[in-house]
């Protein structure tokens, strides 16, 4: 059999038996290709949730060690003396990510080569330089969703075990494209924004306390700046990024423990290939224009998701952190505090001074505080159930390639359990539910064909694309469907909204102290297990879901609930104001 292990076609030969690697290899926009070939699909190794749990804590713990290692060499490399801590908030997010991700694909092709039947595999021939991300956000796309760079790390482990045999072939093309942030923005319009961003950034220079992706409303960030006595300061700081030559000479010089352990000896080996060149080659010149471009002397700095991919702001905020300046962070995202996978959540708290959460506390992490959900608060008037109106299906999707998991079901493989108990659902609804169904698409796609798929089952349900208005959508309906633990339930919670959810709870697992709010929601009815038992109590409520969700036993679980994962006041503005001053007393 030939081994396929991505969608790149060119790997595929025609008229010999296919062994996919996996089930990301099919895009449903080529089922007309690899529907007629002779084919089958490897087991997923993490389909087995037990399996995907122990490596994860492996592989926590293996970045930790591997951080603290490199975490010397660029300090040598760079000539600085940086704590560790500095280095995880520039460079801790990709090397966890990109220890998970090769970890993924290694084991994958470990199953191929245990499969015993794989004769041949096509490997594209390219210049390794050509896959050196840029950035966090460069790797996080690319290890996502192309399905070059993908092909590029499988080719990788294939050539490091030397256990499948392989044939390589020449490319007319290689290389990927760099993502075009700027989208459609015309050169006026850039022009302006540039000269509010400069205005901004100048009054930024007097406030004691930064603000930087706080994921507040432009009002509530007015509000709470001018009740600290500072100038409002919310545009983004955007900062050039260099794109430099790839130094092999430098990147030699980056040396990590040699280990008998096969994956461990091959991580760090490519780990000197794939560091972001802003981490090494551009380090120097991003450090520099980042520094000119923030303010030179705040007190606090709060952030809230400019952690994640805000380059600019990860070299600024590490800088300051040195020189003892608090760094603040407020939880964005719903499944912090109860998902039972930790990674991206254990990585803010970890790089924070005071990491303040909507409600819950945390056994692991002493600097963790409840604040009230700011940038839920507003909703509560924002939505309200319309009588007889429309049935809201909330949909995600999974990445085709696995990533940093959050939930024990990852990759297309994931996405496809996870559609098939959305299908499920909508079998046991009733005609009349079906007609008011509105089945709202995630707002990434991953080459998943979310919207063709689901016509393909239902071509009679209405399917709309995120880019519609979600408040609006809400606005429309009688009933909220939630089909994922994350933020999206949490708006209709707090403005208490009529809400039913299900999720397959192995895919979905909480921690120990999570898990009796979550079942008492299962004990009234609004968290369900199955599809099915869903669209039961869809098809017994839809005629007045207010009367339903009035009930004091409802009321009394959802506040539950809301009291440990979605706090909630109108005197927010006051609790904020206290805490930041207290922060800036101390």
């Amino acid at each position: 059999m030939i081994l396929v292990t991505t969608a790149d076609e060119r790997t595929w030969k025609h008229g010999e038996k296919i062994l996919f690697l996996g089930e990301w290899c099919k895009l449903f926009a080529r089922k007309d290709k690899w529907s007629k070939l002779d084919y089958k699909v490897l087991s997923y190794h993490w389909d087995d949730h037990e399996k995907l749990y122990k490596d994860y804590l492996y592989l926590n713990n293996l970045y930790e060690e591997i951080l603290l290692e490199l975490s010397k060499n660029l300090n040598k490399i760079h000539g600085v003396n940086y704590s560790v801590r500095y280095w995880r908030i520039i460079v801790g997010l990709w090397l966890l990510g990109f220890i998970l991700a090769l970890y993924d694909r290694y084991q994958s092709i470990l199953v191929a080569a245990e499969h015993g039947k794989v004769k041949n595999t096509l490997i594209i021939r390219s210049d390794e330089t050509s896959y050196v991300p840029q950035d966090f956000g460069v790797f996080s796309r690319w290890v996502t969703e192309s399905d070059e760079y993908n092909h590029y790390l499988y080719r990788r482990i294939i050539e490091y075990i030397d256990r499948i045999p392989f044939e390589y072939i020449d490319s007319e093309t290689q290389g990927i494209l760099y993502f075009d942030n700027l989208g459609n923005v015309t050169k006026k319009a850039f022009r302006f924004k540039k000269i509010v961003k400069k205005l901004f950034q100048q009054l930024d220079r007097f406030n004691k306390i930064v603000f930087v992706e706080t994921c507040l409303s432009a009002n509530d960030n007015i509000r709470l700046q001018f009740s600290l006595h500072q100038f409002p300061s919310f545009v983004y700081h955007e900062t050039k990024k260099p794109k430099s030559i790839i130094n092999l000479d430098l990147r030699n010089k980056i040396h990590l423990r040699s280990s008998d352990d096969k994956f461990q000896e091959l991580l760090m080996r490519l780990i000197t290939e794939q560091i972001p060149t802003l981490y090494l080659e551009d380090y120097a010149h991003m450090n520099r224009i980042s520094l000119k471009t923030y303010p030179r002397r705040p007190k606090v700095i709060f952030n809230g998701v400019a952690f994640n991919a805000n380059e600019p702001f990860k070299f600024w905020a590490a800088y300051n952190v040195e020189r003892n300046i608090k760094l603040l962070g407020v939880q964005h995202g719903g499944l912090y505090g109860s998902g039972l996978l930790t990674a991206p959540e254990d990585h803010q708290i970890k790089i924070c001074d005071t990491f303040y959460t909507w409600g819950w506390g945390s056994d692991c992490h002493k600097n963790t505080k409840p604040l009230m959900a700011a940038s839920l608060n507003t909703i509560k008037g924002e939505i309200c159930p319309k009588k007889g109106g429309r049935l809201l299906l909330v949909e995600m999707a999974i990445p085709r390639y696995s990533f940093i998991p959050e939930m024990l079901c990852t990759s297309s493989t994931g996405f496809l359990a996870y559609l098939d108990e959305q299908y499920r659902f909508v079998r046991t609804l009733s005609p009349r539910c079906k007609e008011l169904l509105l089945v709202r698409l995630f707002m990434h796609d991953y080459q998943l064909s979310q919207k063709d798929q689901w016509v393909s089952k239902f071509p009679e349900i209405e399917c709309s694309d995120a880019e519609e208005s979600m408040i609006n959508q809400i606005n429309m309906s009688s009933l909220f469907i939630g089909t994922y633990n994350a933020t999206t339930y949490l708006g209709p919670f707090v403005a208490n909204f009529p809400t039913v959810l299900f999720w397959n709870p192995e895919h979905w697992k909480v921690r120990a102290s999570a898990q009796s709010y979550f079942d008492g929601l299962r004990k009234v009815g609004i968290l369900h297990d199955t599809p099915e038992g869903a669209a039961d109590k869809v098809n017994e409520i839809f005629g007045d879901p207010i009367s339903w969700w009035n009930q004091p036993c409802i009321q009394e679980a959802k506040d539950m609930y809301c009291s440990q994962f979605v706090r909630i006041s109108d005197k927010w503005l006051g609790e904020w104001k206290c805490e930041l001053q207290y922060q800036m007393r101390n």
